[in-house]
């Protein structure tokens, strides 16, 4: 195929030369004819994707199957929010626990405190309610410890308290209201909640007789006349002259000792003679002689009397004015 002329570009005024003799020269390799480019891919996949699509029609699922599409996921969900909530749980005890460990001694000092104020408060309503209500008044007053005295007369002298709030009776009051009574010695007083006011009473024991012209006179340890009595009570001996000053010495030794003897020494007892504080002896109902001494080691010098008699029976003197070394006679 003959190429036209000016298609490789050259000017077609240009003339080749020519010559007679020889033929013409063959055409470069270079003019030969020009090759079709190739169409890029991507011009290729634009006219692919440019190609109509024909849709198909797909079988839709009914809602029981939905349904069974949705269970497994929706199990899941609520089980990681089962699992979220647990592990939040768990994470505030664990929070707790330790807010517990870590402030345990300042739970326990708030604990004191307030166990501390309670009884305090408790307390104070308690004085109150005692002081100034009469929810814990006297109602009934009890005496014990009488023996001699007429029970009911010292209860009729201890009546004017009943009524008085039980924290508000005086002990000096007790004291004004027992003062007529010289048999009582000393007392003490109990208050039992919620109304009863306890007296106890220790009346005085008479302990020597001094003989006086209208009788006899029962004395204690303090000389405090007790009663007048034309006969000797069992266990109180009758004085000697000696003793009837009784703020001496001698009366004060031999009626603590006469005090302190056990009773069934004491009642072998009919006189007592004290010339001083040191030489205090007795009578024995058996008429012997027993040389007692001062008033020291009263409860010994006893024991060792007791052991003398068990021993010898009755003799006629018996000196337990030293203990260590008792003698008889």
């Amino acid at each position: 195929m003959k190429r036209p002329a000016g298609f490789d570009g050259r000017a077609t005024s240009r003339k080749r030369p020519q010559t007679t003799h020889a033929p013409p020269e063959p055409e470069p390799a270079a003019q030969a004819a020009p090759v079709a480019q190739p169409v890029p891919v991507t011009q290729a996949a634009s006219v692919e994707q440019s190609a109509p699509v024909v849709p198909t029609e797909a079988a839709l699922p009914t809602a029981p199957e939905r349904d069974a599409q949705r269970a497994p996921a929706a199990s899941g969900v609520r089980e990681a929010q089962r699992q979220l909530r647990q592990a939040g749980r768990s994470r505030r005890v664990r929070e707790r626990n330790e807010q517990r460990r870590f402030t345990s001694h300042r739970r326990a000092r708030r604990r004191r405190w307030l166990i501390g104020i309670g009884a305090v408060v408790g307390l104070a309503l308690f004085v109150i309610a005692g002081v100034y209500t009469p929810l814990m008044a006297v109602q009934q007053v009890r005496v014990e410890g009488v023996q001699t005295l007429n029970a009911e007369d010292v209860q009729q002298a201890l009546s004017r308290f009943e009524g008085v709030p039980l924290a508000l009776v005086d002990e000096r009051e007790v004291h004004r209201a027992l003062e007529p009574f010289a048999l009582i010695q000393r007392y003490a007083i109990e208050r039992i909640p919620p109304h009863t006011l306890v007296v106890r009473v220790q009346e005085r024991a008479p302990v020597i007789a001094l003989e006086r012209e209208d009788g006899l006179e029962l004395l204690d340890p303090a000389g405090v006349l007790l009663a007048k009595v034309d006969e000797r009570p069992t266990g109180v001996p009758v004085g000697s002259a000696e003793l009837s000053d009784t703020s001496s010495p001698a009366f004060r030794a031999a009626a603590a000792i006469i005090r302190d003897l056990p009773a069934d020494v004491r009642g072998m007892l009919t006189t007592v003679h004290a010339s001083n504080a040191q030489n205090v002896s007795f009578t024995l109902d058996s008429g012997t002689e027993l040389v007692w001494g001062d008033a020291k080691n009263t409860q010994r010098k006893a024991v060792v009397f007791r052991s003398l008699v068990a021993a010898i029976g009755t003799p006629s003197t018996i000196d337990v004015s030293a203990p260590e070394a008792p003698v008889f006679s």
